[in-house]
């Protein structure tokens, strides 16, 4: 009786352990969308809004006909305000999103901030505006992306904009353009930045990644672990798989990418502790043999 009574106990805690290691897929911080740009549009879930130009009206607001000719888009921006103290050291992420029946679910993804990354490029650029903690997420591609299929009745055609970083304070969504071939604006709603030049990292960061300090004329070395020094909170991001369910409507699961390796990491460590328990029982076991 006692044996069964250790048994049963210690598999409890290893399970318990186990479970306690796989963390809930998080989701991006929320989207503040202006009220201007929330009356055209739809917000399925806090980090996801996007504007429809061809679909069922019954689920939300559609601007049928405000682009004559939906092959002729080519890409969207929008120009979204944040803290710039949380967006130069913890970094935002995400993506422009092209949803269609010709197409399905088209992810152009952008990077702001700390998760800036010269050497990998995203499709969808970060402009820095004349005004601080307003920038411009633009994507303008070489091909349509929508169908003129998709202006038929029983289609839809959808732009949207996804979040990623979810340790953000929040991120305002307020204005959006959806772009011909040559840049040129199709549509547009909602208060619209200049853009300038495209983001970098911040100055800070860029400084610190390449500093040779010296004292009193002796040059000193630094060590091999700061060589190639990131912010931390850029490589604890997370990213997001979005995905379109139904055919009438937009629905995206923001879930973090990271998080999914880390739930496997912490889902195998659980069961090598099922494991080590059941181990230490057989041990107890044979001892009172």
């Amino acid at each position: 009786m006692k044996i069964s009574k250790i048994l049963a106990g210690m598999s409890a805690a290893a399970i318990v352990a186990s479970m306690a290691m796989i963390p809930a897929s998080a989701a991006g911080t929320k989207l503040n969308v202006s009220d201007d740009l929330a009356k055209i549009g739809r917000q399925t879930q806090d980090d996801l809004f996007a504007v429809f130009f061809n679909g069922d009206e019954s689920e939300g607001a559609v601007n049928k006909d405000a682009i004559s000719d939906l092959g002729a888009v080519y890409g969207a921006s929008f120009t979204i305000k944040v803290d710039n103290n949380d967006w130069n050291t913890i970094g935002g992420g995400g993506s422009i999103n092209f949803n269609s029946a010709s197409g399905g679910w088209n992810a152009k993804d952008w990077a702001g901030g700390s998760w800036v990354e010269d050497d990998k490029p995203k499709d969808t650029l970060c402009y820095t505006t004349e005004e601080e903690g307003t920038y411009v997420l633009e994507y303008l591609g070489d091909a349509p992306v929508f169908a003129t299929t998709d202006g038929d009745a029983d289609n839809y055609a959808a732009v949207g904009i996804n979040n990623w970083a979810a340790d953000l304070k929040g991120i305002d969504v307020v204005g959006i353009k959806v772009l011909g071939a040559d840049g040129n604006v199709l549509f547009k709603a909602g208060s619209n930045k200049d853009k300038k030049e495209v983001q970098k990292k911040p100055v800070a960061e860029e400084s610190s990644s390449k500093t040779d300090s010296t004292a009193s004329g002796t040059e000193s070395k630094k060590d091999d672990s700061k060589k190639d020094d990131k912010s931390s909170a850029a490589a604890t991001s997370t990213a997001a798989t979005s995905s379109k369910s139904g055919t009438t409507t937009t629905t995206a699961t923001s879930s973090a990418a990271a998080s999914d390796n880390t739930a496997a990491t912490g889902a195998t460590a659980g069961l090598a502790l099922a494991g080590v328990a059941l181990a230490g029982a057989a041990i107890v076991i044979s001892k009172r043999k």
